[in-house]
């Protein structure tokens, strides 16, 4: 098998394994119990927080949640909004912030969608002309979770703060945890959002930092945990693999970028040059990511005609492809006979070359062959 979908969710660690049987066997203990045992979990949990903060180099709260989605909800739904505030959000977010402001804009909110770039990415100076006084919450996303576009989040919240200084900015950074470098008072952000199970850690496990100073509403109620913030039992087995993942890629976080550089350069440069007719929609400085416009074939048929070489990619958002609908069609600007043909390959640090090579000629192989039978 051909892993090409790491953008969906990636393959354990041997780390992570290790986490989950030592926290889910052995100290199995609610880190809410008065116990001793129950209690060094509690000194685990705090521990992990601390470790995640300092590795994405926050100043605040990281709250754990049970998705990346959790907590892109609790965020757009947590923060203080008026009615007659107005909320962005970027065109292209993942359908866990798009759908909620969408709810909201059905709901009587000032809800604005930040127009984009060919490539996916948040244009600026579209997004220019939509701040005003009002802007209570912007989202706009770290990295494209279909594109592999990477927004300028430092711009993007100076722009905000000089015309609405008590705005609040949250960015979701699932497919840039580990991927791009994130410091994030270096960028500047109130939130941010984090999932587990893309970067071989379990699923189950997500979090939202909350800069120091910014106050939200919970979204969960319950029994307190996460300082009030999102109640429920700490998943601890997972939450302790998410910590341990992170120290371990983020020492190697250098080499593993390179890594992924030489691949999705090699499949950009071998596209260019034996299929041109394909577009390539990624921008270059894509981190893992390539998005391919496929003439003349459409991205589902071509994902499971590679799937019968045991070459497997995706077509999009995990998340929302099932739905049939890809929200990039309409707001890319692809002709008509490329716009159905949205394939999304992936990559990790583990994929090679040889890889590459096997899936370019299946690929060119197919499209010489579905291109020709839709003539028939």
């Amino acid at each position: 098998m051909i892993y090409f979908d790491n953008a969906a969710t990636t393959p354990l660690d041997e780390i992570a394994i290790d986490a989950l049987k030592e926290y889910g066997v052995e100290k199995f203990f609610n880190p809410s119990a008065l116990y001793r045992e129950a209690l060094e979990n509690t000194k685990t949990l705090n521990a992990a927080r601390e470790n995640i903060l300092k590795i994405m180099h926050g100043d605040g709260d990281f709250i754990f949640t049970a998705s990346g989605t959790e907590a892109d909800n609790m965020a757009i739904y947590g923060v203080k909004k008026p009615k007659n505030a107005r909320i962005i959000v970027s065109a292209s977010e993942h359908s866990a912030m798009l759908n909620p402001a969408t709810d909201l804009l059905n709901k009587g909110y000032n809800v604005v969608f930040a127009p984009l770039n060919p490539d996916g990415s948040v244009n600026i100076d579209e997004f220019k002309k939509l701040l005003n006084k009002d802007v209570c919450f912007v989202s706009i996303m770290h990295v494209n979770n279909e594109t592999g576009a990477v927004n300028d989040l430092q711009k993007i919240v100076k722009l905000t703060k000089s015309v609405a200084p008590k705005s609040i900015v949250h960015s979701d950074g699932v497919q840039a945890l580990m991927k791009v470098k994130v410091n994030l008072l270096n960028l500047g952000v109130d939130m941010y959002s984090v999932s587990a199970h893309k970067v071989h850690a379990p699923r189950g496990v997500g979090g939202l930092y909350i800069r120091k100073g910014v106050r939200i509403n919970p979204l969960i109620l319950g029994g307190g945990q996460e300082k009030g913030l999102r109640s429920a039992t700490e998943n601890l087995a997972g939450i302790v693999a998410f910590s341990k993942i992170l120290e371990k890629y983020d020492k190697m976080f250098s080499e593993n970028v390179e890594k992924r550089k030489i691949v999705l350069d090699y499949l950009r440069q071998k596209i260019s040059e034996t299929m041109p007719e394909h577009i390539i929609v990624s921008p270059e400085n894509s981190p893992h990511i390539l998005m391919l416009a496929l003439k003349g074939v459409r991205g589902e048929v071509m994902l499971h005609s590679l799937e019968d070489y045991g070459i497997l990619i995706g077509v999009g958002s995990a998340c929302s492809s099932k739905k049939g609908i890809n929200k990039l069609q309409s707001l890319l600007s692809l002709d008509d006979e490329h716009k159905e043909g949205i394939i999304r390959v992936s990559v990790s640090e583990t994929n090679t070359i040889e890889e590459c090579d096997f899936f370019l000629e299946k690929l060119k192989y197919l499209t010489d062959k579905l291109t020709d039978y839709k003539r028939i």
